[in-house]
């Protein structure tokens, strides 16, 4: 969740950063601007292999355990869908900022305030 993370922040830099070249700087470019999108996929995409690699862990330990308790079973599916509920949460945040961003940049640049 940690690899999660540092792509939630990076979208939030990189937003960050846009905005305030065209809010300071008024500067209007799409430098830049795909790795939000890029960043949000990622999250979600490194969330859903984590998901995977989770549950083939916790088959391979059932698989060596003779005897396992129903519950423990049904926690550890829990916890493996925590990493691709996060990696969605940040593609939730990203595409939206992605697509108001690129959006109020393409109108600012074709001159149309």
């Amino acid at each position: 969740m940690g690899v999660i993370s540092l792509m939630g922040l990076l979208v939030l830099v990189i937003a960050g950063i846009k905005i305030y070249q065209m809010v300071v700087l008024k500067q209007y470019n799409l430098k830049l601007i795909r790795l939000i999108r890029m960043g949000g996929l990622f999250a979600a995409a490194f969330g859903v292999l984590s998901q995977i690699i989770g549950i083939v862990q916790a088959l391979e330990a059932i698989r060596a355990a003779s005897d396992i308790s129903p519950e423990i079973v049904m926690g550890g599916a829990i916890v493996s869908f925590y990493s691709t509920i996060w990696g969605l949460i940040v593609l939730l945040v990203s595409l939206p900022i992605y697509y108001v961003l690129k959006e109020f940049i393409k109108l600012k640049m074709t001159g149309n305030n």
